[in-house]
């Protein structure tokens, strides 16, 4: 899990020298990693920096790497993703978008520790993630490589959501998620299909992850506050089949790839 920081605002309205810093470091990165793949067209050293910004992860005993890595997984996920989708859509000028995007992350998103804002940084990182796997037209020639990813990305997503809660089967489950979200990548592999959104090509199969996740997540959460009903189960399932047959129906019959 995201390790909590102080809020970004303070007790007190206004800035401290704190909170300036902070921003600054934090839109910089941001910026920075921006200018390296849209105007010097260095997108793998810009990943090298993302993971270079994560070398507390090992200033400790190397017993604790491993642990410190899964910890740390979601949020080198959507920083080496957000790096992707700048490189994806440097043709059109949504690229400037992921880096504002990332700098929300980095400020405003990865800071907060509450069930919600856990949630919403498990779905960020896992939907990203997928998008950019899937947007890499050389990647997806490897189904191989493509599918261990995606279990990294959604097992890490999954584990991200469920550290959150008294849930002594989050492992399991975490697992669990991961397979059954390979097994629809591997399906869609065979059928790729893309909305074309700012220069950018965003899979229906990553779509469809993302509103099963929803699903799901949102039972589990109604299930572990003692509020899971019949009727929200209808609800639910309602919705995302909804959801899922626009998609089939908006994205037509022919695979795009």
């Amino acid at each position: 899990m995201l390790q909590a920081r102080k809020k970004f605002w303070g007790k007190k309205p206004g800035f401290d020298s704190g909170d300036i810093l902070h921003f600054g470091v934090n839109a910089g990165f941001s910026l920075v990693l921006g200018a390296m793949v849209l105007f010097w067209e260095l997108t793998p050293l810009a990943i090298v920096l993302v993971l270079l910004s994560k070398w507390r992860v090992f200033a400790v005993q190397p017993r604790f790497w491993i642990p410190n890595i899964k910890a740390n997984l979601v949020d080198i996920i959507v920083g080496v993703s957000s790096v992707g989708l700048m490189h994806q859509s440097q043709e059109s000028s949504a690229a400037y978008l992921w880096i504002v995007l990332y700098a929300v992350w980095l400020l405003f998103v990865k800071p907060r520790s509450s069930a919600f804002w856990i949630s919403v940084q498990s779905v960020w990182a896992q939907t990203i993630g997928l998008v950019v796997l899937f947007g890499s037209t050389d990647l997806v020639q490897h189904a191989v490589v493509v599918t261990v990813l995606a279990w990294v990305v959604t097992w890490a997503a999954a584990r991200h959501y469920f550290s959150n809660y008294d849930e002594p089967h989050y492992r399991a489950l975490s697992m669990l998620w991961g397979f059954v979200s390979i097994q629809i990548v591997w399906y869609a592999l065979h059928w790729l299909q893309y909305y074309a959104v700012g220069g950018l090509l965003i899979a229906t199969s990553a779509l469809y992850i993302t509103i099963l996740s929803l699903v799901l997540g949102s039972m589990y959460h109604a299930y572990k506050n003692d509020s899971l009903t019949k009727n929200l189960i209808i609800e639910n399932t309602a919705l995302g089949t909804v959801s899922a047959i626009a998609l089939l129906i908006s994205s037509g019959w022919r695979p795009t790839l």
